[in-house]
């Protein structure tokens, strides 16, 4: 039993769903990772076994991945937030200003996090000091590739350098019939980002500096996403992409690479019709650098809890608290990370499953992990709604690279002198 399961007790949040009406449940729980089909059986039987050991009911609250932000800041307006809610972890600076966030060093104290945690996991909850919320699942955003696509296109090793992938999406696209070599993500502004930051960092670029400097417009972003571009006029990517379409095409053997997160695995299994069984084929790689010498990049990522409570203000005694120590427990921690294809957060859960060959495979090709240099702001959905709108103007034809990248600096650098101006 770890030490944040023993702090059960101490304060937490209680928030009713409505104003005036009866509680359905003892706590409520905002999970977009419910709302996906692939999982959802695995949530739910998570929240069955919170139940059985405390119990407790608990009303599991579904929204799309794409939906939570929105959904959570409409909850905020009309005082209906949750007791919990699962975050990405690039989203907590955007929610970071609300009141009714609780720092929860305050709850369970700086010392006993730290000593339960891994620090990497914790620091993603970290801002400016206050641990406003407790990780769930970590890992990273690196470059995966389906083995089998691989074979039939004759690759017989994972390419290292830009120009070698650049040949092996060739090779994909001229022998594996109806397939889209890298589902590279062209549409969905969030995902976009993605694909543009981890190819900008390839390239040498930036796109926001540690200090806030808006510094995108280099020539190594412009080669960034020139190479993007020629992806898709080559037809080794395709329009219309977003990583739920990677994923089903990576599972349906039409695709050979695509960026994801370490669940991939799971989605994977779904998609593919084919369960465990397809695990044979999900190679995790190191990104492929610029040159020979250079250290692959990934992105830093996790799936985050936040309490909410009127005033930030925890209370005594609630059952968020026996939520929150349940679902970072050794029982829960050595089992649904790796259902979902993911690190455990805790330092005991990670010291008993370090024996799972997939994750110590991702562990070894994750490079240099990276904190989304645009989620950490805290208007980071205006940051990449801008970076999509441009880069996807750039990919489909409607601009050069080198004016996207022009106004991709001006729109961003009026962003970020708004937001400073507004803290």
């Amino acid at each position: 039993m770890n030490s944040i399961t023993r702090m059960i007790g101490t304060a937490a949040v209680a928030l009713a769903l409505g104003s005036g009406g009866a509680k359905a449940a003892d706590l409520s729980f905002m999970s977009f990772t419910y709302a996906e089909e692939a999982n959802k059986a695995i949530v739910q039987t998570t929240l069955d076994g919170f139940s059985k050991a405390e119990g407790l009911t608990v009303e599991p609250l579904g929204f799309a991945w794409g939906d939570m932000q929105k959904n959570i800041f409409l909850r905020a307006r009309s005082k209906t937030l949750p007791d919990i809610a699962q975050l990405s972890e690039r989203w907590l600076p955007t929610f970071a200003s609300l009141d009714s966030l609780v720092d929860l060093n305050a709850v369970y104290g700086k010392d006993k996090l730290e000593a339960t945690f891994a620090p990497d996991a914790l620091a993603m909850g970290n801002i400016n000091g206050k641990q406003l919320a407790l990780p769930l699942i970590s890992g990273s955003i690196g470059m995966v590739a389906n083995k089998e696509v691989l074979a039939k296109a004759g690759i017989a090793d994972a390419p290292k350098t830009v120009d070698d992938f650049r040949k092996a999406l060739i090779a994909v696209r001229d022998k594996v019939p109806n397939s889209v070599p890298y589902t590279m993500a062209t549409k969905n502004n969030g995902s976009i980002l993605i694909d543009f930051m981890v190819w900008n960092w390839v390239h040498g670029g930036r796109i926001i500096d540690d200090g806030g400097k808006v510094v995108v417009d280099s020539q190594q972003s412009r080669d960034a996403l020139n190479f993007m571009v020629g992806l898709m006029k080559d037809r080794l990517a395709a329009p219309e992409i977003d990583r739920p379409d990677s994923r089903r095409l990576m599972g349906q053997g039409a695709s050979a690479f695509y960026l994801d997160a370490p669940q991939t695995r799971t989605f994977l299994r779904d998609f593919s019709g084919k369960g465990e069984a397809f695990d044979a084929n999900v190679l995790p790689m190191p990104t492929p650098v610029l040159k020979a010498g250079d250290k692959p990049v990934s992105v830093q990522w996790g799936h985050l809890l936040v309490q909410f409570s009127t005033g930030g203000k925890a209370k005594a005694a609630d059952p968020a608290d026996k939520f929150l120590s349940y679902i970072t427990s050794d029982k829960v921690q050595t089992d649904f990370p790796l259902k979902m294809s993911a690190l455990p957060v805790t330092r005991s859960a990670r010291e008993a499953v370090a024996s799972d060959a997939y994750l110590r495979n991702w562990s070894a090709a994750t490079g240099d992990s990276r904190r989304n240099e645009v989620g950490i702001w805290s208007n980071a959905a205006e940051l990449t709604t801008i970076i999509g709108e441009e880069v996807q103007g750039a990919l489909l034809g409607q601009k050069s690279a080198d004016d996207a990248i022009k106004s991709m600096q001006a729109r961003l650098t009026t962003s970020m002198e708004k937001a400073k101006k507004s803290e």
